[in-house]
């Protein structure tokens, strides 16, 4: 066989392995992740170039050492070594920074918990059903007198009719919100407006609406009213390190006496006091405890920190928010910071 032959034939296999060690990575590299932003509510990330789950262990968690729990998260991920821009991973918050003690060789400057920023989203598909409070009522376009087949509850799919108030026409073919509004029962003047469905307008007459309901996230009656589509942003961006606030839980949306998890509220601070919505705040009681001599006398300790909860929408001076985590029973006036 000529040498330049045998030459050339050995080359192939070198050849070989070179197009495919640079082809793997493409043949491994997946579609980037999607999900159902009409069902999925939580934290996410979209991964950029040079993104690794070490690296972000270390930006949300502190500790690089945690990469196994974020990829347990997001089980698409089929190779830990390889996540691609543009893929949307999920993530859950990492706890609050304890203050580091200071160095030894400057103990009278203590030194600052790292803030590390990492663009984190917050999901919240259902925000259009949520609850908020104004200083005045909404001006309603219009009260539902009935059903069509002389039900009192009333729920999806139904066909209702409802008188407009004369404020705006209702129009034909548009979305809009039915909802009850209610004085609040706190040291805070407003009102408290709670979405119970949304409706489409089909048909208008000369003295009424026809509608239909499309959602309905609580049962609605004759007498409640209708309002514009409330639209809210359904992503938000998060700041885990807002400036601190002085702000007070006052209560839920379904006024329960205790909050935790997941549970709707409400604060008294709002954009005027340059809160926004994806804002993270701690939620604090305030301790006091007796003196060892003298009974009388309460000491002032450290509050108790009792969970986190995420700001959801913002009015001039009221916020609703979620709790996200709680260690023990939340209740209204403990103070949000």
């Amino acid at each position: 066989m000529p040498i330049h032959r045998r030459f050339v034939l050995s080359l192939i296999p070198v050849l070989f392995f070179l197009i495919f060690f640079n082809t793997a990575p493409l043949m491994g590299q997946e579609a980037p992740e999607t999900f159902n932003t009409d069902q999925d509510t939580g934290f996410y990330y979209t991964i950029k170039k040079g993104d690794t789950l070490w690296g972000l262990s270390k930006k949300f968690y502190n500790s690089q050492w945690d990469w196994p729990g974020l990829w347990e998260m997001n089980q698409d991920i089929k190779n830990p070594h390889w996540i691609y821009p543009g893929n949307t991973i999920r993530v859950y918050l990492k706890p609050e920074y304890q203050t580091q003690p200071p160095p030894p060789e400057q103990p009278e400057q203590p030194r600052k918990p790292e803030k590390i920023v990492v663009e984190t989203k917050f999901n919240c598909p259902n925000i259009h059903k949520i609850g908020f409070i104004k200083k005045e009522p909404v001006p309603a376009l219009g009260t539902v007198v009935g059903e069509r087949q002389g039900n009192i509850m009333m729920s999806a799919n139904d066909i209702i009719y409802i008188e407009p108030t004369g404020r705006t026409p209702l129009v034909p073919g548009r979305e809009y919100q039915i909802f009850t509004t209610s004085k609040v029962k706190s040291k805070v003047k407003g009102y408290l407006h709670l979405i119970k469905a949304d409706v489409e307008i089909i048909q208008i007459h000369s003295d009424y609406a026809v509608g239909r309901i499309d959602n309905a996230f609580n049962a609605v009656e004759a007498g409640n009213l209708v309002m514009d589509y409330y639209t809210r942003p359904t992503t938000l961006l998060v700041d885990e390190y807002p400036a601190p606030v002085d702000a007070t839980l006052i209560g839920s949306e379904d006024n329960n006496i205790f909050l935790n998890d997941h549970r709707i509220a409400f604060i008294n601070k709002g954009s005027q006091d340059s809160i926004k919505p994806g804002n993270i705040y701690t939620i604090k009681r305030p301790y006091k405890t007796g003196s060892v001599y003298d009974p009388k006398t309460d000491l002032p300790i450290a509050p108790i920190t009792l969970g986190r909860l995420i700001v959801l929408h913002t009015e001039e001076d009221i916020s609703t928010v979620m709790v996200i985590s709680s260690t023990e029973d939340i209740y209204p006036g403990d103070i949000v910071n």
